[in-house]
């Protein structure tokens, strides 16, 4: 299963950083993502010990290829096909502040959504009331 080498695209979706090879490549193209600190493109080859530097949400990530994989595997499987270094420039102190701000970050709700049944009641009753 392993090979000597892989396209770029399908690596990162190999090893889960990214859900499709569409969003792979978008990502590369828009210039989120880096290899041995060079520009690529999605059909860039990647072998073992190259490094991928991947930008998102505010933070550089550098992924240091392990195994090349070319089918999406399970998470488990995934995890030992690169070698994750978060943002070598910052001091330990900076990533815990970092991964703090990123999880209160997914505790607050984006959009409150459709209103529910309730709440569509209470407006009907209020445009009744106003009229």
């Amino acid at each position: 299963m392993d090979q000597e080498k892989v396209r770029l695209d399908r690596w990162l979706v190999a090893v889960r950083l990214f859900k499709t090879r569409a969003l792979s490549a978008e990502a590369i193209s828009g210039g989120k993502v880096k290899v041995n600190d060079e520009s690529a493109k999605p059909h860039k080859s990647i072998r073992i010990g190259d490094v991928v530097t991947l930008k998102r949400d505010g933070q550089t990530c550098a992924y240091t290829v392990m195994k090349a994989i070319e089918k999406r595997v399970s998470a488990s499987d995934a995890i030992q096909c690169y070698q994750l270094e978060v943002d070598p420039g910052l001091d330990l102190d900076q990533k815990q502040m970092l991964q703090t701000i990123r999880d209160l970050a997914r505790l607050q709700p984006k959009s409150k959504g459709r209103p529910s049944k309730r709440d569509r009641r209470v407006m009907q009753r209020f445009k009744e009331h106003i009229e």
